[in-house]
Parts: C-alpha cells; sequence; structure tokens
C-alpha cells in the first residue's frame, strides 16, 4: 500500500521540555494507524504538529511523497487534512448546517451566503451518511456521539484524505462506539486514511491496521497490527 502521509524526524521543545524527539512515522493510504502511549507521550503534539496548530522545530511532513509546510488548520485542511479533537468544541445555539459550513460558506452570484445550496448540501450529507436530522437542528439538542458523528461529517464534507481522532470515544457509550467503529470502517474502504489515537487495548486491536507506540516523545515501534 501507498504511504499517504510520512513525517521524518521531527523535533519539538517546549521550555524545559523536549516534546518530540526525531519522531518517523508513515500511515498508508486506506489504513487505520493507532497511535497509543501514556499521556505526555507526545501523541497529540505530535497530531497537532501535524494539523498546523504547532511548528516542528525541525524534519518534514511530507504528504504523498511532497514536503508540505502546515502553518495553520487551515492550510491542513486545504491539504486534505482534518482533526476531531477529543474535546468537542460548538456553539449550542447553531444548527447543524451552520456547523457544518461555518467559514466556508458557498456564495450566490451576488456574493450573499447561499442558504438553499448550503441546506440541500447538508441534507445530502445526512442522507449519505445514514443521519436522519433536519439540517436545522440544534447543536444542543444533539447527544455527545451525534456532534462527534457531526464532526466526522464535516471531514468527510471538506472532503479529507486523513483524518486525525484523538481518543473519540473517552465520552460516549457503547453502542455509540459501535456506530463509531462502522463509519470508520466505511471511511478506510473509501480510502480514507485515519490517525486514531487510544489508550484501549480492546478499541485498539479491533480497528487497528498498524500500530505505533510513543513514550516520552519517542516512537519505540510502528508494526502492522498483528
Amino acid at each position: 500500500q501507498e504511504v499517504k502521509l510520512r513525517v521524518s524526524n521531527i523535533e519539538k521543545s517546549f521550555p524545559g521540555v523536549k516534546a518530540l524527539d526525531r519522531i518517523n512515522f508513515a500511515v498508508k493510504k486506506g489504513t487505520v494507524h493507532v497511535l497509543c502511549g501514556e499521556n505526555g507521550a507526545g501523541k497529540s503534539t505530535l497530531m497537532k504538529g501535524i494539523n498546523g496548530i504547532y511548528q516542528p522545530d525541525s524534519g518534514q511532513i511530507l504528504i504523498d511523497g511532497k514536503v508540505v509546510k502546515i502553518s495553520s488548520p487551515i492550510e491542513a485542511r486545504a491539504l486534505g487534512i482534518s482533526m476531531i479533537f477529543q474535546e468537542l468544541n460548538y456553539i449550542p445555539e447553531m444548527t447543524i448546517e451552520e456547523s457544518l459550513f461555518v467559514g466556508n460558506w458557498p456564495r450566490d452570484k451576488f456574493g450573499k451566503v447561499d442558504w438553499q445550496e448550503i441546506r440541500k448540501q447538508t441534507s445530502a450529507l445526512l442522507e449519505a451518511e445514514n443521519l436522519s436530522y433536519s439540517p436545522e437542528t440544534k447543536l444542543k439538542d444533539l447527544t455527545v456521539s451525534d456532534i462527534q458523528m457531526l464532526e466526522i461529517l464535516k471531514a468527510i464534507s471538506y472532503n479529507s484524505d486523513i483524518i486525525i481522532m484523538d481518543e473519540p470515544t473517552s465520552a460516549i457509550t457503547q453502542k455509540e462506539v459501535e456506530v463509531l467503529f462502522k463509519k470508520i470502517n466505511e471511511l478506510r474502504e473509501r480510502g480514507t486514511s485515519i490517525i486514531y489515537i487510544s489508550h484501549k487495548m480492546d478499541e485498539i486491536f479491533r480497528i487497528a491496521d498498524e500500530i505505533t507506540v510513543f513514550r516520552d516523545g519517542c516512537v519505540v515501534d510502528s508494526r502492522p497490527k498483528d
């Protein structure tokens, strides 16, 4: 399988702490690559580097074999990278359609926000993903798991090839976990590459194709699940 994303000799320090020490790591196209390790091992720091929230001090990030510079999450999104955070940030009074297109509004020929187009696209996305909400439902009326699905939907609507999920099951029920895993399998089948941060052993072995273990800002090993 071809490598979709590669990080090469990435280093990152904060005052008094070397958070990432010469990290090498590769994610293949259409696979789920799980990152595990204790809190503070560097997993989230690396992901924030890939998503443009942090700038590495040295090293390279390559997508499809080409070196890229990612200075912000907006640039990451333009390169096909989306990140779903552990703490879901959302505005309760916003509707589903508003939250899906915020900062990315389709416009009509007069430069006004094209609500008809937004509703059409939102309905199509919800239908394609088998989610039975109305585009006008407010986020405050959804469960945590629903909002998480919406974050995945947002990543799909951006046509992301690489989706980073930071401990996405920490706040949802077992039944909702099953829905999430089903969605992850669908994404994998479409050729999406997923980086999944988790501490839960049963979960890791259920969904991973490959596993990388972090310790103290270093990669201990990367291997196929088996």
